[in-house]
């Protein structure tokens, strides 16, 4: 007899993303504050591109918990970082309800220490590529190495109005999101200049 619906059991008996990742590029956690339970994640990046080479989950969660986990690192596996939509918490929520239906309303919460310790890992992933960074120009792009003046040119040149039409020349903006707001000030100070 289980405990849980079929998908959930069959998930925390054999996690296909679960354990370690020895050389990997960054690791993030999150816990829980209603059941004291952690999650944990690891990625490494691709030697070529941005491509995310392997993701990799640990818990000491319940069922629901290490199941989403491992949904999760199932869904990012081979990715590219400017296929993430800034790591969206509907989106990624969503593949975790698709491939473990029924998810649980009341088991939302041990999703969502899943995605928040994602997003910790890519906030780590970043903040690695910034100590990397040793030029005398502002980065403005960690996920991808995009430098302040390439973003300006590209504005200026090519009359760029939006965030979007940034991210579709230069990638700038489509990793984790978290430039987005910069992107759109120097939009912003753009329009103003013109």
């Amino acid at each position: 007899m289980s405990f849980y619906p079929a998908a959930i059991q069959e998930r925390l008996n054999q996690p296909q993303n679960g354990g370690k990742i020895d050389t990997a590029s960054a690791s993030g956690r999150s816990a829980s504050f209603l059941c004291g339970c952690s999650v944990g994640f690891e990625v490494r990046l691709g030697d070529v591109g941005k491509a995310i080479e392997m993701v990799a989950f640990n818990s000491n969660g319940c069922g629901y918990m290490i199941a989403a986990a491992d949904v999760l690192a199932g869904t990012l596996n081979g990715k590219q970082l400017r296929d993430l939509h800034s790591l969206d918490g509907d989106e990624l929520f969503g593949s975790v309800e698709n491939k473990l239906i029924p998810f649980p309303a009341e088991r939302r919460q041990c999703a969502d220490v899943c995605i928040e310790a994602l997003r910790a890992t890519f906030a780590d992933l970043r903040a690695k590529q910034i100590e990397e960074f040793s030029g005398e120009k502002a980065l403005v792009c960690a996920c991808f190495g995009v430098l302040e003046e390439t973003i300006a040119a590209h504005i200026r040149e090519r009359s760029l109005k939006t965030t979007d039409e940034v991210a579709a020349i230069c990638n700038a903006g489509v990793g984790c999101g978290s430039c987005r707001m910069l992107i759109q000030e120097m939009l912003d100070a753009e329009t103003v200049i013109s």
